[in-house]
């Protein structure tokens, strides 16, 4: 029978039956899987805002916790525990109770107490240790917590926050506060939810508070029953209370102590508001489908055709193949025909689009990814400390020489793991320079100290520039990192071999000038004092000469600080009436120009006290210079005096007037006029300026140059 009838055909309303059945079956599984999926999303979403009102229960527990270990973090860093002023020590604490309300106990590593501000002043102290002592002094952690800690009276029960207190970079005392577990009831009842049952236990499991309050509750183990089965959501549990009645179970760990906080909600506060919504969101989904299932069964007869014949397309269209137009009385049908014969063209041409531009990206991936491999390479082969940041300031990447250098994997660099490698005393400043930098983007560079892997203390200059994406988006820092450890070391051993050299220098003066007054000590008469003067005066003004250098670490020196040093003994005595005007532009010069000038300066203001303008009330001396920088850089200095007595030529050249003529020109290799006019000595000096240092760094026969001028004709 069933043969002839598929011989014969189906009737149109066995069609439209089945039509009506096909469409009504998958419409009512669709409707059940949309339930079910809308049923989790809504038991997902109750669990999530669960999670989120715990974990803030657990953050608000971290927070405060952060807080007492801040103010204890602050009182370990006391100077008067480093001095040993316990006294004064305990005074500074118990204002800190008087602020915080809480009882503050310095011991020492054996338990003995030192400080106890729960009791008064002068009483016995006794021995007491905490379950945490012996980790907090191994482990060298800033801080822990205590679980629960029971008291006299379960009124007293509290639990404890304590640091240790290093002295010279070991653990001589532990500093803690005691807190009691009433605290922890006050953050509870912030977060309290009408109908939960809110609870906080240590890291043993045992309840330090519980809303709302169930006596005997506090102080034991967490009811055993409340996890019994676990969800799909990490920290939900299903279980039953107390009562035995069924309730869904949150929970949050505290990172900074290690507590478990946790939420006890009945199982008809979860369910009662999904409930009310599946029953109406179950009604209005099966009244479309009834209505929709009526529309497409009266609508069915009119485009069963076209849809059969769009239907018979979908094969060729999936192998590629052209799909003719389709004849259709319905516009949208009709229009629906021509899009797909359309998109079937289209289609061949973007699927060869498709191979090409998978072809590309496939390329682009393993440029970048050679690109990434050769960066790394060089980063790792690189003789520096190569890191980089991202946009909060947190390391995601350090070379391999940060292992070569500190024994340290690359992966401890991360983050803030850096910083144990600085030395202490110079991390604060760094640090400030740092964020600094960061907060302002702009480039930095800073030196600090470092600890290698053998315990020695070395310098690195660190420099660092933002990174920038394509759009100016701001990405971190890359910065290199590089041992001056080669130049440090060099420059303290050149400050102390020039410090050597100017003791050396001074004790061989006065050598000179003790064997030059032995020597002279039996001639008589004015000529012989007169020379003893002169000579003690120009070895004098040879030694401020080398004072300045000294001070430039014989590097060089300013020229207005030379002619300072050189007119300073010269300067009237009140102190009031300058005798001296100066003027000229900032000028440095070598070691060896230096040392000629103020020579020459000596011998023209050592005339002009004995003969010139300083030997009369209100003569004054001009010393002016200028530079001039091309073809090459020349000095051009000049000396003139006024108001003194008229000057006539010398009959005879004396000592200073060839040393400042002839001596003073050689060492120069310049020119050098003195001119006796009547109002007034004048002295003009000219000569090339080399740079400072440049006879030094030459060596050989040129460090002859730096020696001082000749004391004697």
């Amino acid at each position: 029978m069933l043969a002839r009838l598929g011989q014969r055909g189906f009737s149109t309303q066995f069609y439209l039956i089945m039509l009506v059945i096909a469409l009504i079956g998958p419409g009512l599984i669709f409707t059940a899987i949309l339930l079910a999926r809308y049923a989790s999303t809504e038991r997902a979403r109750f669990e999530q805002d669960a999670r989120e009102n715990v974990r803030g229960i657990a953050l608000s527990i971290d927070r405060d916790t952060a807080g007492l270990v801040s103010v204890l973090q602050t009182l370990a860093t006391s100077p008067r525990l480093k001095d040993g002023e316990f006294t004064n020590f305990e005074n500074q604490a118990r204002l800190v109770r008087d602020a915080t309300g809480l009882d503050i106990v310095l011991r020492r590593l054996d338990g003995q107490q030192i400080v106890n501000t729960a009791l008064r002043p002068g009483a016995p102290l006794p021995v007491t240790t905490l379950p945490i002592d012996h980790e907090l002094r191994a482990s060298g952690q800033r801080s822990m917590v205590t679980g629960y800690l029971a008291g006299a009276t379960p009124d007293q029960a509290s639990y404890a926050v304590a640091v240790p207190v290093r002295i010279e970079d070991a653990v001589t005392y532990i500093l803690s506060f005691t807190v009691p577990v009433s605290r922890i009831e006050g953050i509870l009842a912030r977060e309290q939810v009408r109908g939960w049952t809110s609870g906080v236990s240590d890291r043993d499991g045992v309840v330090l508070a519980r809303l709302p309050e169930l006596p005997g509750v506090v102080g034991r183990p967490r009811l055993a029953t409340l996890r019994q089965k676990a969800t799909g959501t990490p920290g939900v549990w299903e279980g039953r209370d107390r009562a035995f009645k069924p309730v869904t179970v949150v929970e949050a760990r505290s990172r900074l102590n290690g507590w478990t906080a946790g939420a006890s909600i009945p199982r008809e506060l979860v369910d009662e508001r999904l409930h009310r919504w599946l029953w109406a969101f179950g009604g209005f989904g099966l009244l479309v489908l009834a209505t929709s299932s009526v529309l497409a069964v009266h609508l069915w007869s009119r485009v069963s055709k076209p849809l059969r014949q769009l239907a018979a397309s979908g094969p060729a269209l999936a192998r590629g193949q052209a799909i003719p137009r389709i004849a259709s009385p319905i516009h949208e049908i009709r229009r629906l025909g021509d899009v797909l014969s359309e998109a079937s063209l289209r289609l061949r041409t973007r699927s060869e689009e498709r191979d090409r531009a998978l072809a590309e990206t496939q390329r682009g991936l393993s440029a970048l990814k050679e690109s990434e491999a050769r960066f790394r390479h060089m980063a790792d082969s690189a003789p520096a400390l190569i890191w980089m940041t991202d946009e909060t300031a947190e390391v995601v990447f350090a070379n391999m020489h940060f292992d070569h250098l500190f024994g340290r994997p690359a992966a401890e660099m991360s983050g803030s793991g850096w910083e144990s490698i600085v030395h202490p005393p110079d991390l604060p400043l760094f640090l400030s320079t740092f964020e600094e930098a960061f907060e302002s983007r702009r480039p930095f560079r800073a030196e600090m100290r470092v600890v290698d892997r053998a315990g020695e203390v070395r310098w690195l200059r660190c420099e660092g520039v933002p990174r920038l994406d394509d759009h100016g988006t701001f990405l971190g820092f890359t910065g290199c990192s590089v041992d001056v450890t080669d130049a440090k070391r060099a420059e303290e051993h050149l400050r102390l071999l020039i410090n050597e050299l100017n003791h050396r220098v001074k004790n061989t003066l006065a050598t000179v000038q003790s064997i030059a007054m032995q020597s002279l000590r039996g001639l008589d008469g004015e000529e012989a004092e007169a020379a003893r003067a002169a000579f003690e005066a120009r070895l004098l003004a040879l030694a401020r000469a080398h004072d300045v250098l000294t001070r430039e670490s014989w590097d060089g020196a300013e020229l207005k600080t030379v002619v300072a040093d050189a007119i300073r003994p010269l300067e009237a005595g009140d102190g009031q009436t300058p005798r001296f005007s100066v003027s000229g532009p900032r000028l440095r010069l070598a070691p060896r120009l230096a040392l000629s000038i103020a020579m020459a300066l000596h011998e023209l203001g050592t005339n002009a006290v004995k003969y010139g303008a300083l030997s009369k009330e209100g003569g004054v001396v001009t010393i002016t210079w200028t530079v001039q920088r091309k073809p090459e850089l020349r000095l051009s200095l000049r000396w003139s005096e006024a108001g003194g007595p008229p000057v006539t030529p010398p009959t005879r050249r004396g000592f200073g007037s060839r040393l400042i003529e002839r001596s003073l020109a050689r060492e120069l290799a310049g020119t050098v006029e003195l001119l006796y006019e009547p109002d007034g000595v004048v002295c003009t000096i000219e000569a090339p300026v080399p740079p400072p240092g440049l006879l030094e760094r030459k060596g050989g026969t040129e460090l002859a140059a730096v020696k001082p001028l000749p004391l004697a004709g």
